[in-house]
C-alpha cells in the first residue's frame, strides 16, 4: 500500500463508503481495507457512522484550553490534553451531562423518613451514618447481640 492509496482511502472513508467499495476503487483487497482502517480510530466502524462521528466529533484540539491533541492509533480519540482540562469543562458544561443515565436511585431514609440520592446501590436504607446508628441503637427497641458485648 502506498501513500496515494491512504490518503484515497481517508478520503473515501471520510464520506461515509465502506471496505468494499473502497478496495475496488483502489485496487487492494478488502481485508487490507479494513486492516488500515481498524488501525485508526477515526475510520474504524460502518460507513456511515465514521462519516457521521468526523463530522460531529472532529477533535483536534482540547475543548478547554485548545491544546493540538495527539491522538494514538488505537482506542478512542481524545477529547482533552489533561485530567484537569476534563475537570474544567465539565464543571462549566453540567447540563450537557445526561442525568438519566446515571445510576442514582431516589430513595427514603428508614430512620428520619427524608428522600435522598443514593449512588449504584438500591438496597441502602439510611441517609448516612448517624440515622443509621439512632436507627440500630436509640430507637427503643434493644437488640441484644449488638449492645451487651457480650455479657
Amino acid at each position: 500500500m502506498n501513500e496515494n492509496q491512504r490518503r484515497q482511502i481517508w478520503a473515501m472513508r471520510r464520506q461515509g463508503l465502506g471496505y468494499g467499495t473502497i478496495a475496488q476503487a483502489v485496487n487492494l483487497p478488502r481485508d487490507a481495507v479494513r486492516k488500515f482502517c481498524s488501525r485508526r480510530p477515526e475510520l474504524k466502524g460502518y460507513g456511515h457512522v465514521v462519516q457521521q462521528m468526523i463530522e460531529e466529533q472532529g477533535y483536534d484540539y482540547c475543548l478547554t484550553c485548545g491544546t493540538k491533541l495527539d491522538h494514538k492509533l488505537v482506542g478512542r480519540p481524545k477529547k482533552f490534553c489533561s485530567n484537569r482540562c476534563r475537570a474544567i469543562w465539565w464543571r462549566d458544561n453540567q447540563s450537557q451531562h445526561d442525568k438519566t443515565k446515571t445510576a442514582y436511585d431516589e430513595l427514603t431514609c428508614q430512620n428520619c423518613g427524608r428522600s435522598f440520592l443514593s449512588y449504584a446501590n438500591p438496597t441502602r436504607k439510611f441517609c448516612g451514618h448517624p440515622c443509621y446508628i439512632d436507627y440500630r441503637f436509640r430507637k427503643g427497641v434493644r437488640n441484644d447481640n449488638a449492645t451487651q458485648h457480650g455479657d
